[in-house]
């Protein structure tokens, strides 16, 4: 039997709790902490010398972080050396992009929010706190309100281990729950929501079919691997590079005009956008996407905007626009 000593137990658990906040980037003062575990200042500074030891050897903790004490602020803090740690100024800018993305409900963005905000030191997490009360309380989540991080955690697992994926699926404009057998090649966010790309079993496609991860009802990652030759490897940043509002179709080649006011906004929504000319004070542009989505993009641009080439897509998008001239008639 073993026989704790009470001495050594309060050490141990002071040392934990000094430990602890600590971590959580907090201040501590000798005097303070005296005061507070009703002990001497010299038992702290002994703790103190515990920790620094321990962090100073290597084998037990990160060699980054030192103990230090900070004579403006007059206590104890960690002090991280290089960049493996959020920054406070870090963590209030992915605080921002996350509230503005709307892609998790409440639940799972307070939940990232807080831990997020837990690695500033405590006047840090105060000043973070108040600038994005304001979104914080005024945060409205995209309206499907379903949980999503056990699903993009474990599709991604299928899609590093080419695992095939059975799932139910209801897409926007049907009632009805669709089961597929798919490849799954990755998980791309765009414009609020999350998707896997994936390759259809036993279909004659040649591009992957994108599906929204919110509709997916039910799934299951499959025991049995498919291959996939590293030459034909799908890549996310590529296919991000040529696909808009996530909708896919086959690859092609545009050209078309530009006459509006921002080039540079031109490019960056079109990645693989190239100015290849200039006529009427207009820039000539060719591109390469995926079909279905450029098409939206495209017509958002009005009079700004004419498509050139390929001529079949040209008169596509002639009989859209027309469609929509006879919706104000």
């Amino acid at each position: 039997m073993i026989i704790i000593n009470k001495e050594d137990l309060a050490k141990s658990l002071r040392v934990v709790s000094i430990f602890e906040r600590l971590h959580k980037g907090e201040i501590l003062n000798k005097a303070e902490e005296a005061k507070r575990f009703g002990v001497s200042e010299k038992a702290i500074q002994r703790d103190i010398k515990d920790l620094r030891s321990y962090f100073t050897d290597t084998s037990n903790y990160d060699a980054n972080i030192r103990l230090i004490y900070d004579r403006k602020q007059k206590g104890y803090r960690l002090e991280r050396e290089d960049g493996s740690w959020l920054t406070q100024e870090e963590i209030l800018a992915i605080s921002k992009v996350l509230l503005e993305s709307r892609s998790f409900n409440e639940e799972e963005m307070n939940q990232l929010l807080h831990k997020l905000i837990l690695q500033a030191a405590p006047v840090e997490k105060k000043h973070i706190k108040e600038v994005i009360r304001n979104e914080r309380f005024h945060y409205n989540p995209v309206k499907h309100s379903e949980n999503l991080f056990a699903i993009i955690w474990d599709l991604s697992q299928a899609v590093r281990e080419k695992r095939f994926v059975e799932i139910d699926y209801l897409k926007a404009t049907s009632s009805t729950i669709k089961k597929r057998r798919l490849r799954p090649v990755g998980i791309i966010f765009s414009e609020f929501y999350f998707y896997l790309i994936a390759y259809i079993s036993n279909s004659d496609l040649d591009f992957p079919i994108v599906y929204r991860l919110d509709r997916i009802k039910a799934y299951e990652i499959q025991d049995d691997r498919f291959k996939m030759p590293y030459s034909e490897r799908f890549e996310e940043g590529e296919f991000r590079k040529r696909v808009q509002f996530m909708y896919t179709g086959k690859l092609m080649k545009i050209k078309f005009k530009f006459g509006g006011r921002s080039i540079e906004a031109v490019l960056d929504r079109l990645p693989t956008a190239e100015i290849i000319g200039q006529e009427d004070k207009k820039y000539i542009v060719e591109a390469e996407v995926y079909g279905q989505g450029i098409k939206m993009w495209l017509l958002s641009q009005a009079e700004y905007l004419e498509i050139i080439e390929p001529i079949s897509f040209r008169n596509e998008v002639r009989e859209t626009i027309q469609k929509m001239i006879e919706n104000y008639q």
